[in-house]
């Protein structure tokens, strides 16, 4: 484990925090957007809930894998609720250094808790196993490639996944497509991105090969996308 001081400096190295950390002996890692502080916390709360009742109350023993996992914020919460081996993958290397940072800095053994740089479309049983739980969190609304980030997602989740996805305003099942600044922090190679509708959300799951699909009533006092339904929970099931 780095010394305080060398600690310190290497997460004031980082231009930006998504989510925040409580490393422990006074360090604590701040979200750079200060809204943030209690609003993933919150957000953590709601989708953990949801992900405890998917997995009949514990992820104990399971393998998670966690997609487009940012500073590790949601590896982390699998890793202390009691999971065997958590794999978190993201495509922008700053992200993975920064979860390898936070993990290292709590003294968490690799081979329990495990970070990659990946693409998502390079998902594989062969490449990295196959998964009890998958999370899929903020991610599928930017990209360009839903239905074959889907298709690779369902390739390695044997039992359950989690998606948390902004969505199109539309009673239909469509895909609208928003052009995305592409910023290095994304990491997905393209600005082209396509929103579900909350039925496109259903029928792409359905597609692929989950059933079981439901829909988690927002509560409060999650943000207010969430209650318009420009954002949503979903949980499903491998038949």
């Amino acid at each position: 484990m780095l010394p305080r001081n060398e600690l310190l400096a290497r997460i004031n190295s980082f231009n930006y925090w998504h989510y925040p950390f409580d490393l422990g002996n006074g360090v604590v890692i701040s979200p750079t957007k200060e809204k943030y502080l209690t609003k993933k916390p919150q957000l953590r709360d709601f989708i953990w809930q949801a992900v405890l009742e998917l997995c009949d109350g514990s992820v104990k023993g399971l393998r998670v894998l966690d997609v487009a996992c940012n500073a590790g914020f949601w590896s982390l919460e699998a890793h202390r609720l009691g999971a065997a081996y958590v794999l978190g993958i993201d495509g922008r290397p700053q992200h993975i250094e920064q979860a390898q940072l936070v993990r290292d800095a709590l003294g968490i053994d690799r081979s329990q808790l495990e970070y990659r740089e990946m693409n998502i479309y390079d998902l594989s049983p062969e490449r990295v196993g196959e998964y009890d739980l998958v999370l899929l969190l903020r991610i599928l609304n930017h990209l360009c490639h839903p239905f074959l980030a889907l298709e690779k997602v369902r390739s390695v989740c044997r039992r359950c996944l989690v998606v948390d996805v902004k969505l199109a305003v539309d009673d239909r099942p469509t895909l609208h497509f928003r052009s995305e600044s592409n910023k290095p922090l994304q990491g997905l190679g393209s600005n082209l991105a396509l929103w579900p509708s909350p039925s496109g959300v259903e029928l792409m799951l359905t597609h692929v090969g989950f059933a079981g699909i439901r829909q988690v009533p927002p509560k409060r006092p999650l943000a207010s996308a969430y209650f318009e339904m420009r954002r949503g929970l979903y949980t499903a099931l491998v038949p």
